[in-house]
């Protein structure tokens, strides 16, 4: 594919906001590319060369980025730097220079997907002496045999800052829309969906059955990426094989599984009213951590599906002597622990092992725990359709003797009582609370059911559990802030339907003025000067930041408001956190993981029955 047509396709996406007339565009796009290139637009389309745990990062600063553009235009540093200051994106600076060029290429050639690629790549893996004159050379390279609708992509790419305002849903939504033809086609697909059909009258039900059958293909795509984290090698199978190509999308060692998801009732009365007997596990406040063992080879990935491998040596090492069997994929959650004392460190100290460097003087000084909670795969057996006491067993069997890989402590019980008994002395040994489990389901992948149900120490306020909301922009400081350069948050959770970021509060407490600094240069990385395409919200920070980053907040309650745009329906008020405070970041969580606008909806609910004593 000529890489002019994707970057055409880019810039027509770009225009757009509606989600419909997005997920429109990349299904016409799908349907061109072609099956060799498919997963080299699937990537570049997640702001990556890559699937994220293969951990490719391209990494080209501004500086390098701006000399490139220099040299493939011919305008000097400082005219591309006076321009950048003017526009705020070197992507539009780029188009600008390079379609009035001041010198012309002595040799340019028409732009292939697969040229762009192979030159990005080239600049992802350039290191050591001289690494820094070649990444600029590769990228000036590109620019040089460019029009200008290209420039403004090929720069944007090393920058991550595509601003296309598109998600995995809707990369889904556009194969599902590209493969109802085939759909059509399956009699057993469209047996079971006429089977749930609800519309009497024809030309209603014939709508009904498409939209069915088009949400079924979605849900089929979306089953197979939560359990093989790689949508560009999905995508290929799909343009290759249809539908049969998700036939041989199968879990294994060394590709992440998306994470099951818990959700929270306030009290231990309703969690066994909703699971009847059920596993009650201690809550630990750490790093939720995946573990793939491939013989000697282990690969750990974090919530986010990031390789941590390299962090945490003496888990990796503990796994290859603890774990009997020769492959296996399970999950743990990873804490600094003081065996002397009993006594569980506290999230801020186990952060600090999350670093790349003094990686094993940090080991030495917090050493981590793995308390284990789930198995999910075992020597070519796939055992997540296992009920979880039956999972729970293998765990038991799975694990040998040793100080670094534990098991989670637990409970079986049906008694409020008990539960009740539990949550106050996990409490007291430090931990966040609880999860229960419910004894007979299957592990579901990617998903929020009621499998899990969490209870959490409460806040002594009306709002019982924090929320994990996503950064969208931030308010310059007034007064005593004006030195850090952000006085307040903005920030949003995540609705799942529209693939989009809905503004719930304005956070300006809860801050040291340390982390007022560190938030202000870990968010002017991404900063943007419109409103990035993925976020719904209708107050206007100082500066937009691309959803990126995750922070825990507490409030005194969930409130109704005009202002925010959570949950609002036509002719209704959003919601919005009262007194807001921020806890912490949240570094191991990825935008799509916060709090979703489903959550908060529920939450409120409850509040309000707590209110009126319904």
């Amino acid at each position: 594919m000529h890489f002019k047509v994707l970057a055409e396709f880019f810039g027509k996406i770009e225009k757009v906001s509606s989600r419909l007339k997005m997920t429109d565009l990349l299904a016409e796009l799908f349907e061109k590319a072609d099956s060799d290139g498919i997963a080299k637009v699937i990537y570049l389309f997640q702001g990556q060369l890559a699937p994220a745990f293969e951990q490719v990062e391209i990494g080209m600063g501004e500086k390098f980025v701006e000399e490139a553009i220099a040299k493939a235009s011919g305008y000097t540093r400082e005219e591309v730097h006076k321009a950048y200051k003017e526009k705020g994106d070197l992507g539009l600076v780029a188009e600008q220079l390079l379609g009035k060029k001041k010198q012309k290429s002595l040799f340019s050639a028409e732009l292939s997907v697969e040229k762009v690629f192979r030159n990005l790549m080239k600049i992802a893996t350039s290191e050591g002496q001289g690494s820094q004159q070649l990444k600029i050379k590769l990228l000036a390279e590109l620019l040089n045999s460019a029009s200008p609708i290209e420039a403004r992509y090929i720069v944007r790419i090393p920058l991550g800052k595509m601003r296309l305002g598109i998600g995995d849903p809707t990369i889904m939504d556009a194969f599902a829309l590209n493969l109802l033809p085939e759909a059509k086609k399956g009699k057993k697909l469209v047996k079971e969906v006429k089977a749930e059909l609800k519309e009497k009258k024809p030309e209603k039900r014939k709508e009904e059955e498409e939209r069915k059958l088009r949400a079924k293909v979605r849900e089929m795509i979306e089953g197979k990426y939560n359990v093989h984290s790689d949508l560009g090698s999905i995508a290929e199978k799909l343009k290759k094989h249809g539908l049969d190509g998700l036939k041989n999308v199968e879990i294994r060692p060394g590709v992440p599984i998306r994470p099951t998801l818990a959700e929270r009732l306030p009290t231990a009365r309703e969690i066994v009213e909703k699971l009847g007997k059920c596993a009650v596990e201690a809550k630990y406040d750490g790093f939720r951590l995946a573990v793939h063992k491939d013989g000697s080879r282990v690969s750990i990935f974090s919530r986010r599906q990031e390789n941590v491998t390299e962090m945490f040596p003496e888990v990796a090492e503990a796994v290859r002597k603890q774990v009997k069997a020769e492959k296996a994929i399970f999950e743990g959650e990873a804490l600094a622990f003081n065996e002397e004392t009993g006594e569980y460190y506290p999230f801020q100290v186990t952060i600090q092992r999350k670093r790349k460097y003094d990686v094993g003087k940090m080991a030495k000084e917090f050493p981590l725990t793995l308390f284990c909670f789930d198995v999910l795969y075992e020597d070519g057996k796939n055992l997540m359709q296992l009920p979880f006491k039956e999972r729970r067993e293998k765990l038991e069997k799975l694990i040998g003797k040793g100080k670094t890989i534990v098991l989670t402590d637990s409970i079986i019980t049906d008694d409020p009582k008990k539960i009740e008994k539990y949550f106050d002395e996990s409490v007291e040994k430090g931990l966040e609370g609880i999860i229960a489990k419910d004894l007979e389901a299957p592990y579901i992948a990617g998903a929020r059911k009621f499998a899990w149900i969490k209870l959490k120490r409460s806040y002594r306020s009306e709002l019982s559990d924090t929320i994990d909301t996503v950064v969208i922009g931030y308010f310059k400081g007034r007064g005593q802030r004006t030195k850090f350069g952000l006085g307040a948050l903005l920030t949003a959770v995540y609705d799942e339907k529209e693939d989009r970021f809905k503004s719930i509060a304005k956070i300006g407490t809860g801050m040291s003025e340390q982390q007022l600094a560190d938030l202000h240069k870990m968010l002017s990385k991404s900063k943007q000067k419109k409103k990035p395409a993925r976020v719904d919200s209708e107050l206007e920070p100082d500066s937009w930041v691309e959803p990126r980053h995750v922070i825990e907040v507490n409030a005194d309650e969930i409130t109704k408001s005009p202002m925010h745009t959570a949950a609002r329906e036509k002719g209704k008020e959003g919601l919005a956190l009262r007194f807001p405070r921020m806890v912490k970041i949240r570094q191991d969580k990825k935008p799509e993981q916060a709090t979703t606008v489903k959550e908060v909806a529920a939450m409120f609910k409850r509040q309000k029955h707590v209110k009126t004593g319904e």
